[in-house]
């Protein structure tokens, strides 16, 4: 069986395209946040700012935090675990 390496590419290029429009990643990441608020409250999301994103530009809420590397040993592995969760979910 051959591969259509041409619609192979195009369909990469699509999809490439379309994770680049921050119009839609920041409709993503509103869908997301609602998926978690169910399911696993303890998963912040940034809310996105739709009057101040375009397709190149996405603007989102600050979040303080601290990196996993920051994380004490006894955090890491419930924080990995609610991470794998997290995107099983989505």
């Amino acid at each position: 069986q051959r591969t259509d390496i041409v619609a192979l590419l195009d369909e990469w290029a699509s999809r490439f395209f379309e994770e680049l429009d921050y119009n839609r990643e920041g409709a993503n990441a509103t869908k997301f946040a609602e998926q978690m608020k169910a399911d696993l409250p303890q998963v912040v999301v940034p809310k996105t700012y739709a009057q101040f994103t375009s397709r190149r530009v996405i603007t989102s809420e600050w979040l303080d935090g601290e990196k996993l590397s920051q994380s004490t040993a006894d955090d890491v592995g419930t924080l990995v675990n609610v991470g794998v969760l997290s995107y099983l979910k989505q």
